[in-house]
């Protein structure tokens, strides 16, 4: 998901640059091997979107999750090094326990599941000082379209085939977030590496969430408002289904990226709606192509 957004933007921004994004098969993180084909490329950038990100996965399968997230990470610092390059690291929220109202970066992280924990640590390693280092705290971010495989990806979807199978309504939980445009976030990233920074910034969209009212939304939005009623469900009680613990409020003030005039995430309203305007969402709706595939 964020590695297309940062292709999308790099494209759009550096048209003359040699970018080279490489998807798991071209290159597996896990692997110190894997990247002695791209070291002759020595890049000047180098941005680790590369991690094992299901939460309720790694819940079960710590060893699996440290190979990719902290090891993967440690082989691509050492590849940065060797390069002579500097390292972007997208961090997940989810290194945060929900107990601070406002997240901002002196919030200390307190993850609830080891996917979280082992997102700090790979994130130790990236600020360690053995290379130059940009950590991105993100939102919850949704983005990407068909690999959208976040809350809008998966519900927008889930949305057509109730109406279709005409399901007078759904239930959504009431958790909190901040839905953040994987676009917007690659932008910023790219503005923040061209102004030299470093360390740690949070970034995610402006206002905040829940997941019901994002759902009532996205309905409002696609035009489906008056063809299936959506209720909430108590946070805490999806909670108990979910094998990893989350926070089930995580807001984040973009404290430095204001404070040094370099805050450009939008109203998740608004990148909402750009997002939503693609085909790829009115199509799942349109009442004759689903009727032509049903045939």
């Amino acid at each position: 998901m964020l590695g297309r957004a940062f292709q999308t933007q790099l494209k759009k921004f550096v048209p003359s640059g040699n970018v080279h994004c490489l998807n798991k098969a071209e290159l597996d993180v896990r692997s110190p091997d894997a990247f002695a084909p791209y070291e002759s490329v020595r890049p000047d950038y180098v941005m680790h979107c590369a991690a094992l990100v299901d939460a309720d996965y790694c819940e079960n399968h710590e060893n699996e999750g440290t190979e990719s997230i902290v090891a993967g990470t440690q082989n691509v610092i050492e590849f940065t090094r060797k390069c002579g390059a500097k390292l972007l690291y997208p961090q997940s929220f989810l290194i945060y326990d929900g107990a601070d109202p406002l997240i901002d970066e002196k919030t200390i992280p307190r993850p609830l599941n080891v996917y979280g924990r082992l997102k700090c640590m790979a994130e130790n390693h990236a600020l360690d000082g053995s290379v130059p280092a940009l950590s991105v705290r993100m939102g919850g971010f949704f983005g990407g379209m068909s690999a959208d495989n976040n809350f809008v990806g998966r519900i927008t979807p889930h949305l057509a085939k109730l109406i279709r199978q005409d399901a007078p309504s759904i239930g959504i939980g009431t958790r909190v977030w901040q839905p953040t445009y994987t676009e917007d976030i690659a932008a910023n990233s790219l503005l923040l590496l061209a102004a030299d920074c470093a360390g740690i910034y949070c970034m995610a969209s402006q206002g905040s969430t829940s997941f019901h009212e994002l759902t009532i939304e996205i309905a409002k939005q696609l035009g489906i408002s008056n063809k299936i009623k959506i209720n909430s469900v108590d946070a805490a009680l999806l909670a108990t289904k979910e094998r990893a613990k989350r926070p089930l409020s995580a807001i984040m003030r973009n404290q430095r990226l204001q404070d040094e005039g370099l805050d450009r995430q939008r109203p998740w309203q608004t990148s909402l709606a750009e997002y939503l305007n693609h085909s790829f969402f009115k199509d799942m709706f349109n009442e004759r192509l689903t009727a032509i595939d049903a045939t």
